[in-house]
């Protein structure tokens, strides 16, 4: 009987055991699905400083094709998934407010320090790339004035400024200035939602391709700083 007894424990242990990678499975699956509906809100939920705006109604741009500068269709599934830093560009002239966008992006990335090469930087423009020019932002002081401060000065002292002078060819300037940024030309669907759409600021995309926060240039960096490295210490993206 105690045998029979110790036998049956035995089966019982091993059953749940086994079961529970199964249930951890199924858990995370029902996670990730209400996450990808939009049904639950992991960043509100976990919380940060918020220092950006989170978007109501957010859209997915992952599998959205693009017209790479080359002229390659080109996607988000193409690329490792990232945090993604994007800059939208309206018209042929990327000017004073666009670059310097380019440049707060490029700054805040290289301040995020190890955890860098978890971000990527993409352009989103509406004309062949090659045919946009970029102005030099006029205000390259009063940007460095923004984002001075511990990491984020030093991050300064060792990159470059702006260096395109007066009218640029784009293409030339991110070559030169900005390598790793990926600059697209999206088709007649918006990328971000009319009513969320402002001049002076990017937005942060996350690994799975939603457009989740806006963040204007006028923002705290050292903030901004703050709640991109809480999103990457608590993402495994």
């Amino acid at each position: 009987m105690t045998q029979h007894t110790d036998q049956r424990g035995g089966r019982a242990i091993l059953l749940l055991i086994a079961g529970l990678p199964v249930t951890m499975i199924l858990a995370a699956t029902w996670l990730w699905y209400f996450v990808e509906r939009g049904d639950i809100d992991i960043v509100g939920a976990l919380g940060t400083a918020n220092s950006g705006e989170i978007l109501s109604n957010p859209v997915n741009i992952r599998s959205r094709s693009f017209t790479a500068s080359d002229g390659s269709e080109t996607s988000l599934d193409a690329l490792e998934p990232k945090w993604t830093f994007m800059v939208i560009n309206s018209g042929e002239t990327c000017d004073a407010t666009c670059s310097e966008l380019l440049y707060l992006t490029r700054q805040i990335r290289i301040a995020i320090g190890r955890d860098f090469h978890r971000i990527q930087r993409v352009m989103m423009v509406d004309v062949p790339a090659d045919t946009i020019r970029i102005q030099a932002s006029t205000d390259t002081e009063g940007v460095k004035e923004r984002i001075e401060g511990g990491a984020v000065s030093e991050a300064i002292d060792n990159a470059s400024t702006i260096a395109a002078v007066g009218d640029t060819p784009l293409l030339e300037a991110i070559e030169s200035e900005h390598p790793d940024v990926s600059v697209w030309q999206a088709g007649a669907e918006p990328v971000v939602p009319e009513r969320h759409v402002a001049d002076s600021a990017w937005y942060l995309v996350d690994p799975s391709g939603w457009v989740m926060m806006r963040y204007a240039s006028e923002v705290n960096y050292k903030d901004v700083i703050g709640d991109l490295k809480f999103l990457l210490k608590n993402s495994g993206g």
